[in-house]
């Protein structure tokens, strides 16, 4: 009958430190002129994409920072 929320705010708490970077980085690029133009570069874009490739790198080897 009803969801089970309880799930929900167990995976949110559990959730990999790579899925709130890919969150922050799709955040920003959905706002971001710069980073929705081909050719063009986002200096705070390029950062947090590379924040999300770093946690993702720890994430699959189990490590923490």
């Amino acid at each position: 009958m009803g969801g089970t929320p309880m799930t929900s705010a167990a995976e949110e708490t559990n959730a990999p430190l790579a899925d709130e970077e890919w969150r922050a980085a799709l955040e920003h690029a959905a706002g971001c002129l710069s980073c929705r133009t081909p050719g063009v570069g986002c200096e705070t874009g390029e950062q947090l994409l590379r924040a999300y490739e770093e946690a993702a790198r720890q994430d699959r080897s189990g490590g923490d920072a």
